[in-house]
């Protein structure tokens, strides 16, 4: 077991009515194997049975913020940051799980170059819906170690890495410098926050899986209309552009770095549609959005449409031939 010499981690627990979800989230955390932490739970003003559950929670290390409204979900994890006083801070969302290793791998990076503001792991996919798991591939380029952030950013736009807000670990002072997780982005807001400080410096990165987020229709981001997820993640292009037109001086890296952003924007504006055309609103609908991101998408390589395949046929294909679709399952052999 990790004594508790090292800097102190804050693990930032926001919620909202996940009374169901937000116990195992807080058991999860306290698992921890570095011991030098503490976690904050901000309660959103539930209406569910939220404050029963952080009644029952005796451990010293776990503090909890009540706002008497809701205040929005920006703003509660920004409430998060203030309350915060480790030397790093994870944030996880109720649904989402660490794995016990996660503050022991980020801390070991850190203490290697003290001046990183980022450490990333991977994290896993969980489908509630499917009742699946998506393993999050490892890089085969970057192993374990301390890199140049913008080496990691590509490879997390080129969809080689997962690495989602619950296993990220950053300086606290560091976003609280740039003015913690932007207002104006209700979507991506997240990304926003670490991209930059990514770009900003060397930052480690943990290659193997040491949290699990969980994707279902209940999620904050999937109540937001399509046209608002959309213009975020334009958003997010243009600032990434702008930031690495001032923090790569290679013009070659800088202008890979931009192209894989625009790609990964395509391949994600793809799988949010799908995702609204799954969820029955009907392709005529759709169209306008479709029309404004066209040269976006022409951004899309080949060997990206491999891994469009199935929200490209959900778009495209009638409900009922893709529900089909979906319902086939592979037959096994007899020599399998």
């Amino acid at each position: 077991m990790t004594s508790l010499i090292g800097p102190l981690v804050t693990i930032a627990i926001p919620t909202f009515n996940r009374a169901a979800w937000l116990k195992d989230c807080i058991s999860c955390a306290l698992a921890q194997s570095y011991r030098h932490f503490e976690i904050v739970v901000s309660d959103n003003a539930s209406t569910d049975a939220t404050a029963d559950v952080l009644s029952e929670i005796r451990d010293r290390r776990v503090r909890t913020l009540t706002q008497r409204t809701n205040i929005g979900q920006i703003p509660n994890w920004n409430a998060c940051l203030a309350e915060a006083k480790g030397d790093y801070v994870v944030f996880v969302s109720d649904d989402d799980r660490i794995a016990p290793s996660l503050l022991e791998q980020c801390v070991t990076l850190a203490k290697r170059e003290p001046q990183v503001e980022v450490v990333a792991a991977l994290s896993n996919v969980y489908f509630c819906g499917e009742d699946r798991i998506w393993h999050a591939p490892q890089s085969r380029k970057l192993a374990t170690g301390i890199w140049d952030g913008a080496d990691i950013l590509k490879e997390y736009f080129e969809e080689r890495i997962s690495t989602p807000m619950c296993s990220i670990m950053i300086r606290t002072e560091g976003l609280r410098a740039q003015g913690g997780f932007p207002l104006d982005f209700p979507f991506a807001g997240d990304t926003i926050a670490w991209v930059s400080l990514l770009l900003s410096s060397r930052a480690g990165l943990v290659n193997e899986s040491c949290g699990t987020v969980c994707v279902h229709t209940a999620n904050e981001t999937s109540k937001l209309e399509l046209e608002t997820r959309l213009n975020c993640l334009r958003k997010l292009v243009d600032f990434v552009s702008n930031e690495t037109d001032q923090s790569i001086a290679n013009v070659q890296k800088r202008r890979a770095l931009q192209s894989a952003a625009k790609r990964y924007f395509a391949r994600y504006a793809v799988q949010v549609i799908a995702s609204y055309r799954k969820a029955g609103i009907r392709l005529v609908k759709l169209a306008p959005a479709i029309w404004q991101l066209r040269s976006y998408l022409r951004c899309i390589q080949l060997d990206d449409v491999a891994r469009l395949t199935r929200p490209l046929a959900v778009i495209i294909l009638p409900a009922p031939v893709t529900r089909w679709i979906r319902g086939i399952r592979p037959t096994r052999s007899n020599n399998d």
